[in-house]
């Protein structure tokens, strides 16, 4: 019979039964310890801690040991604390990960929110310098009530003695609104401003002479600037009757310079906000939106449509083309009806609906 000596004193029922359910689980139903299950037994016990409460579990411990050498055992917990190495270093690695990661994302998040602000602080740059220009503008507007015909400059220079006997005195130049006097001298590429109520677009328009680049990334001083200006085509000639004015600008995503043209893509918002302020260097001009449409930059040997091309419409032939193209390509068009004579102000956009998109308005001059 065994020897039931936990029934003496300090005996522990549930300490027993705890070892004897471990006992079980560990011999897995065999009743013979044989060599390979008490190495098994042994890996066990060491590599998840296993701890017995009762003498009957000490007792059975002992036996585990007893079949086994020493060098069986140093085997076994050499390859544990292989084991317990590897996941500490596991452990520690997805710890460093973790880290890494989180500073990365830290990282990210700071790189973000400086982008953001400095996008943000290129654009509060950009509209504080067009409202400084604006000022400017209505600074003169209160000193000129008229503007100066150059043929009256001539003539006091004349009076003066300043012009030379035998040069043409009679030569009459564009008058330059007084209103934009100032900014002209500043910088004689300034070409007029253009105004929608509505949006944010309340900016200066700049042509250089056979250039429609320059202005893409450069202020009114000519510093580097992400924004740039809005742009009249230099081909576009303000003074000529039957002529088409097509002014360009960034579709930037923060809504400077033409970033809200793409609100009248909404025909809503077009009937609300029709009418469209462009005074050019020489006049002021107001104009009410026609038409919108969608189009593209096309290459050199496509038969299309070329609205940044329709300038001239001065003739009946050119007038009906351009009309005919635009009410065929219009996503909508209004009452302000096109008609032989009229002259029109194209506003284009970048549109990413597909590969070198435009958005384009179209509005006709009606004072």
């Amino acid at each position: 019979m065994e020897n039931y000596s936990e029934y003496s004193i300090g005996y522990d029922p549930e300490a027993l039964e705890h070892d004897l359910q471990r006992i079980s689980r560990l011999m897995r139903g065999k009743k013979e310890l044989t060599l390979p299950l008490a190495q098994e037994i042994y890996y066990k016990i060491k590599s998840k801690n296993i701890a017995f409460q009762s003498s009957r579990g000490e007792a059975f411990w002992d036996q585990v040991l007893q079949k086994m050498t020493e060098t069986q055992r140093k085997q076994i917990e050499s390859r544990i604390l292989a084991q317990k190495r590897r996941k500490r270093n596991t452990k520690k690695l997805l710890s460093i990960n973790r880290r890494i990661a989180v500073a990365v994302s830290v990282t990210v998040l700071l790189l973000c929110i400086v982008f953001l602000n400095w996008n943000l602080l290129l654009d509060f740059k950009t509209n504080y310098q067009s409202k400084k220009l604006y000022d400017k503008i209505l600074v003169e507007a209160d000193l000129h009530t008229e503007p100066t015909l150059q043929s009256e400059r001539n003539d006091d220079q004349g009076k003066n003695g300043l012009i030379c006997e035998g040069e043409p005195q009679n030569q009459v130049e564009p008058a330059i609104l007084g209103k934009f006097s100032a900014l002209h001298d500043e910088n004689s590429d300034f070409s007029g401003w253009l105004s929608i109520e509505g949006t944010k677009i309340n900016y200066p328009v700049m042509s250089r002479e056979g250039d429609n680049n320059y202005y893409l990334d450069k202020n009114f001083t000519g510093q580097e600037d992400k924004n740039g200006l809005l742009i009249l085509d230099y081909r576009s000639n303000v003074l000529e009757s039957g002529q088409n004015i097509i002014i360009y600008g960034h579709n930037m995503r923060t809504g400077v310079m033409f970033g809200t043209l793409k609100n009248y893509k909404d025909k809503d918002f077009c009937m609300a906000h029709q009418t469209i302020r462009f005074d050019s260097l020489y006049e002021e001009g107001t104009y009410r939106v026609a038409a919108a449409m969608l189009s593209a930059v096309a290459y050199e040997d496509e038969d299309v449509f070329r609205y940044y091309d329709a300038i001239d419409i001065s003739t009946k032939e050119r007038f009906d083309e351009f009309k005919q193209n635009i009410e065929s390509n219009a996503l909508y068009t209004t009452e302000e009806h096109l008609e032989y004579g009229d002259s029109c102000l194209i506003l284009s956009t970048c549109d990413y609906y597909t590969e070198d998109g435009r958005f384009v308005v179209i509005a006709k001059k009606i004072d």
